[in-house]
């Protein structure tokens, strides 16, 4: 397939697509929408994406490699395990930060195969690094020893079912507020943070 992403058109269709789904949601917004808000006529989308589908499937994987590359750098730098713990909670939420609750409604609750599977590889990519680092962090002492790691990664898997229940997330004025709700209780639980 060829590589469009130097193209100007192709990164104004790329670009316009996120702004939209990422506020919108993937199901309300069209093709039509994505042409007229990036200038560009629905023949020239179709050159660069079959579908909403295929585009949804670039803004994700784009995401996801660049927040995989960034927990990559931060894994391997010098900074102390808890350092990097924070780091991997700044990263949750500065990519939360503009996503919609509808965006993660129509990805997690979509029944494209395609998506669907390109989900579960940067989850299971994710678990990885994400084991490495809580092993890391409970032999230096900044976990609970008495915890389970397995019992942490069972935790991580919740939160991702949890993407596709619409009556708790509607609960969540953002996606934000969500995710900074999903850190709190894993670094805190149940009880009053300590002052």
């Amino acid at each position: 397939m060829k590589d469009y992403s130097k193209n100007k058109k192709y990164q104004a269709v790329f670009k316009k697509g996120k702004e939209l789904f990422w506020k919108y949601g993937m199901k309300r917004v069209s093709i039509e929408e994505i042409c007229n808000e990036s200038s560009v006529s629905k023949m020239t989308f179709y050159k660069f994406f079959p579908n909403k589908v295929e585009l949804a499937k670039s803004i994700i994987r784009e995401m996801m490699e660049e927040l995989l590359d960034e927990f990559s750098l931060c894994m391997l730098s010098d900074v102390s395990v808890e350092e990097k713990i924070k780091k991997a909670i700044f990263m949750e939420v500065k990519i939360s930060k503009d996503v919609s609750i509808e965006f993660v409604n129509d990805i997690y609750g979509n029944n494209e195969t395609e998506i669907i599977n390109l989900l579960q590889h940067y989850k299971d990519q994710g678990k990885t690094m994400i084991y490495s680092i809580l092993v890391q962090a409970q032999e230096e002492g900044i976990i609970r020893k008495d915890v389970k790691i397995d019992f942490i990664m069972y935790q991580f898997d919740k939160l991702f079912e949890n993407l596709n229940n619409d009556n708790l997330l509607s609960q969540y004025s953002s996606f934000q507020e969500f995710s900074l709700e999903n850190i709190n209780f894993m670094l805190y639980g149940l009880m009053p943070k300590k002052r």
